[in-house]
This record gives C-alpha cells, structure tokens and sequence, in this order.
C-alpha cells in the first residue's frame, strides 16, 4: 500500500465505532477521500485538534482499495476566526458542503484544492464573505465544466454588450437575451454588469480574482440562482443553507 504526504481540507467528521473517526477530505492529487483514523476518539495527543472542519491539515495515509488509512495528521490552519462568528461558519460549511457533494472521490484537480483552500482564508478575511462565496461558486462550476459559455444568446447569437438584460435559464444551461427570454421557472436574470464580471471571474488569475465585487442588490439573486444549480447537480438541498437562513439575512 502506498503512503501519501499530502496538505488536506477536512470537509466533514463523524464518529466511527467505538474510538474511531470517519473524515471526509479534500486534497489536491487524490480530489475528495474518505479515510479512518484509528483511536482518534481516544488518543489526544496523535490526532488532537486536527479533525475540526475546515482545518487545513498536513495528512499522511496510506491507500486502500477504499477507505483510506489515516496514520498521521498535523494542524497547519485551523480558520478559528471562522469558529468565532456564525455567519462566517455558516459561509464556510456550505463550501464545505458543496465540495463534498460535487468534488469527485479519488481525482486530483489541483486547482479545486486551491480554491477551496483560498476561499476559506477570504472568508477570514474579507469583509464581504457573500461576495467571497458568488466568486467561489462561479470559479467552482467553471473548473467543475458546469459553467455554460454565458457569452451570447444561444438562440440569435446577439453578442453580451448588445443588450443590457439577458436571462440564464439554468434547466437548459443557456443564455439568452431578453428578446428569447420566456418567464417560466429555472430561470435567472443577469444584468450585462453582472454577466462581464463572471467573466473575469473565470479568466482572471485565481489570487487576482478576489478583487472583483459585484454589485450589493444583485448578490442575492445571483446567489440564490447559483446554489439552485449546484441542487440541480447533486439532486438534494444543501443542509448548510438552514443554518445561513436561521442566522443571516439571505
């Protein structure tokens, strides 16, 4: 069995039997892993503190046919200040979740891991953590290849700055503009502001993308129509948004 050195993203933890504990990471060569450690309910010296959600660990394992073995783990970033306020944890668990939900089990995707791991330093940081996470889910669904292209309509070809209002009905996965636009359910209206900055948004280098802010009264539609898609993909609610709701205005 081979053993892996690697930085990891703890996304979920529970326990497992008697003193072990289940651990749902996220790495940058093996993507989402599930792996056991061994007495970590009991041991509070081999594992202590590592297993936070969230934490950004140095994880060493050796590789199984499924469940991967956890033999080491060190405490590199444990986000306290995400610990210390409710709606910032409440940002940062529904990253988690999504990435839990949408990384694929045993495929490295260097740039995912990165961008999950920058997203929850923002969160630490910024003083807009919704606007963090609108850039995290366009980047994220972009690197997924669930983005469609949102470059001109998909039925008269007229090019973004031709119009000023367009619509992106997220059943279809098209854009359109608002000529083509048919009110009906599973749609979201974009303005062309909005629409240019998710460009950028996709294009620009990943540490120079957290400079871009969209506009206040078009975060919550471009919020709730981003978290309706990733539903649509994973078939289910997300249960972190209950959380969000109970404690922040969204």
């Amino acid at each position: 069995m081979n053993t892996v050195e690697t930085e990891a993203i703890v996304l979920n933890t529970r326990d497992y039997g008697e003193s072990d504990r289940l651990i749902t990471f996220h790495t940058s060569a093996r993507g989402r892993l599930r792996g056991i450690a061994k007495g970590a309910r009991r041991s509070r010296k081999r594992f202590a503190n590592t297993f936070e959600p969230c934490s950004l660990v140095e994880l060493t394992f050796r590789e199984k046919k499924s469940l991967v073995w956890i033999e080491a783990a060190k405490l590199l970033e444990p986000h306290l200040f995400l610990r210390t306020d409710i709606v910032l944890w409440g940002y940062a668990a529904l990253v988690s979740e999504i990435v839990m939900e949408m990384v694929p089990e045993g495929e490295g995707q260097p740039e995912l891991f990165l961008l999950t791991k920058e997203t929850l330093t923002q969160l630490s940081q910024d003083k807009d953590p919704l606007n963090v996470v609108l850039l995290f889910l366009v980047r994220f669904q972009d690197n997924m290849g669930y983005l469609p292209a949102l470059e001109h309509c998909g039925v008269c070809k007229r090019e973004l700055k031709a119009s000023t209002r367009w619509c992106w009905h997220m059943n279809q996965g098209k854009l359109v503009c608002a000529e083509h636009c048919s009110m009906h359910d599973g749609f979201l209206t974009l303005d062309l502001g909005t629409l240019l900055l998710i460009q950028q948004c996709r294009k620009l280098p990943l540490n120079r993308m957290w400079r871009l802010r969209f506009i206040h009264d078009k975060k919550i539609p471009l919020f709730y129509g981003l978290l309706e898609w990733v539903r649509s993909h994973i078939g289910k609610d997300l249960n972190s948004m209950k959380l969000l709701k109970q404690v922040h205005s969204i």
